[in-house]
């Protein structure tokens, strides 16, 4: 495992990494700040300096993401957290990296354009209800309002708690986590189809 964190990011980072560390796995913290005097948790992570790599751009410079990506094993698990330059120079390095799958955090989602929202229905497969999703409310909030309770956290697609299955129709993906196969985020995303048929 490869986890990789820049500034804040170290705050999900960090129990990510020790708890991998503690249960045997194999894992490396790239760690990146403007100035080591600026980076929280170094005295923590002292302990683990042989799996620990500091980067702050008032020392070693900022890191090279296309080399770190050159030099892990294939199929080496990459989690990644921090600024979104950071995250975007990430995920165009690894991304021509086969076998390195990037699970990245943000705490922002991105800023993107989407099509104007069309309203469509969503039947709930184990409750047996079916619901209008309207053109000014999330598919999120029309659960909720029809009492179709959801788990969810941020509401902006950036954290992945209210992942549901989709059984049928095509979900449109509007979320920063990026929905495996299937799934879908309420929170955030639609539907392309006029009903989608998901397993709550």
């Amino acid at each position: 495992m490869m986890f990789i964190a820049g500034g804040i990011g170290i705050t999900p980072m960090l129990p990510m990494f020790l708890g991998a560390r503690a249960a045997g796995e194999r894992a490396t913290l790239l760690y990146t700040g403007r100035s080591r005097s600026s980076m929280a948790f170094l005295d923590e992570l002292d302990p683990h300096s042989d799996n620990l790599i500091v980067a702050s751009d008032d020392q070693e410079g900022r890191p090279d993401f296309s080399e770190l990506a050159a030099n892990l094993d294939c199929g080496t698990q990459v989690y990644a957290c921090g600024p979104e330059p950071m995250l975007a120079a990430v995920e165009n390095a690894f991304a021509a990296a086969d076998g390195m799958p990037v699970q990245v955090e943000r705490f922002r989602p991105r800023a993107r354009v989407f099509p104007p929202n069309n309203e469509f229905e969503v039947m709930c497969a184990r409750s047996n209800q079916t619901v209008t999703v309207g053109s000014n409310e999330t598919m999120l909030d029309a659960l909720t309002k029809a009492g179709i309770a959801t788990v969810s956290g941020c509401r902006e697609g950036v954290c992945g708690s209210c992942e549901i299955a989709v059984l049928s129709g095509e979900p449109e993906h509007r979320d920063d986590v990026g929905a495996p196969d299937g799934r879908m985020y309420p929170c955030v995303s639609r539907s392309r189809t006029e009903l989608i048929v998901v397993d709550v």
